[in-house]
């Protein structure tokens, strides 16, 4: 005689996972649902709490240095730089779903950008149908004013002078120009920094040095 198993009315039971990484890193969240043909899964940027302070008129290179900083962090700068662009193929469901989830993905990004700018900032880049596209009006918007700050940065090295500071409080001023210059991409070299520390030393401290 065989014994046959109860059959249980219960529904089974459906297990999820988390990602461990979810777990260490709380400031983004992933989304569980998406179908298995997509690589990653969506990501939510917590721009309050990864971002110091809003884009304003005279904040776009420190701006961009933590919002690129987070983009590479997670993996999703090719987003807003364009290099990661809308897929082209069509008629496969697999194809169908990268589209979906690269709108979603996207417009995540966008949402984040739009969110980290203030008031006066965000009506140039409200009609950006994508992350690149509010990325780019960005960068044209402020290419020149950081040409601008860039030469006035490189006259202030030109001049700049110890005076009365001490060694150690001058190449800190020299070195925050050049740190700035570095934010607007205008990085100077190594040598072309040493000089200016000479430069501004003035001749009495070479001399003395030079008697040594």
């Amino acid at each position: 005689m065989v014994l046959e198993e109860p059959i249980s009315n219960e529904p089974p039971i459906q297990v999820t996972t988390m990602s461990s990484s979810s777990e260490q890193n709380p400031n983004f969240n992933f989304n569980t649902q998406l179908p298995s043909t997509t690589d990653k899964p969506l990501i939510t940027l917590n721009i309050t709490a990864q971002i110091n302070e809003k884009l304003t008129p005279s904040t776009f290179p420190q701006w961009r240095a933590q919002f690129e900083a987070l983009l590479i962090d997670y993996d999703l700068l090719d987003y807003v730089e364009g290099t990661l662009q809308y897929p082209s193929s069509a008629g496969i469901a697999a194809d169908e779903l990268r589209k979906t989830h690269w709108v979603r993905q996207d417009k995540l990004i966008l949402s984040a950008i739009l969110a980290s700018t203030s008031p006066s900032i965000t009506p140039l880049i409200a009609t950006a149908k994508t992350s690149h596209e509010a990325w780019k009006k960005l960068q044209t918007l402020y290419a020149s004013q950081s040409r601008t700050r860039a030469m006035q940065l490189k006259k202030e090295l030109t001049l700049i002078q110890r005076g009365n500071r001490s060694i150690t409080d001058y190449i800190h001023a020299v070195k925050a120009l050049a740190d700035e210059l570095a934010i607007i991409d205008h990085s100077i070299s190594d040598d072309d920094l040493t000089l200016y520390v000479l430069n501004g030393l003035g001749p009495d401290f070479l001399r003395d040095c030079s008697a040594y």
